[in-house]
């Protein structure tokens, strides 16, 4: 079956590598992965943040999806239709997620590189995303979230995990070093399960070939702003050391 026709079929009409929205061309709503991810890692992202536009329930001081390449038009204007089509036209989003899933085949999904559920339909969408994953079982899916009555969405599905955003006792789960090996401490201390990303210290790791985020509720990441950069950080090389024990 050709990709016109897998569209077809989920009634949606495509062409030369666009699909049709209410009469508007528009490129396929799962992006490829890159350098970091991996090319077997397809993403979906909305606006971040909560100035309005945004779909986070807050606003994080050194957000990356707020900075650098998140501000270029094009991006922009990429996040705003697609925080549009969930706002407005959510079983479109369905039939244009599913399809391209069927004509991708397999892979990993990371739901939300910017972006949240705190959508015009919180509800109605995380619905979507786990009708989604339970219909897509070759995939693997994972997300991060800052809302708490989302954090259990998935905990029905083998193939689906969601990373906690905020934790319980240490706050949200990034930032530079001192904060990083505080956090990882004290969640070690409360018997939990934690790993630090090792993504841009380990110039060979990507999330294909990784699988902490599918697997972990409690994953914790080292700031990567264009305002701060970890290499040059005192405690760098401590942070490196926990990772290497992990």
């Amino acid at each position: 079956m050709t990709k016109q026709e897998i569209y077809a079929r989920h009634g949606i009409e495509f062409k030369e590598g666009k699909i049709n929205y209410n009469g508007r061309w528009i490129n396929e709503l799962l992006k490829q992965g890159n350098s970091k991810t991996g090319k077997n890692v397809w993403t979906w992202s909305m606006m971040p943040g909560n100035n309005g536009k945004g779909t986070c329930a807050c606003t994080c001081v050194g957000c990356y999806a707020m900075t650098g390449f998140y501000r270029m038009n094009s991006v922009v204007a990429s996040l705003e239709l697609n925080t549009d089509i969930v706002n407005n036209n959510i079983d479109f989003f369905y039939r244009a997620i599913s399809a391209q899933l069927e004509c991708i085949g397999r892979g990993e999904i990371r739901i939300h590189a910017a972006g949240d559920f705190n959508t015009s339909n919180p509800m109605e969408y995380a619905n979507t995303w786990h009708r989604i994953a339970s219909e897509n079982n070759t995939f693997i899916f994972w997300t991060y979230t800052k809302v708490k009555q989302f954090e259990t969405l998935f905990d029905d599905l083998n193939n689906a995990n969601i990373v906690k955003s905020v934790i319980p006792g240490v706050g949200i789960n990034y930032g530079k070093c001192e904060y990083i090996i505080n956090a990882y401490l004290t969640l070690k201390e409360m018997g939990e399960s934690v790993y630090i990303c090792r993504c841009g210290i380990d110039k060979n790791q990507h999330c294909e070939n990784c699988g902490v985020c599918a697997n972990y509720k409690y994953v914790l990441f080292i700031e990567h702003s264009t305002d701060y950069k970890a290499e040059t950080d005192p405690l760098f090389d401590k942070v490196k050391e926990l990772i290497t024990r992990q």
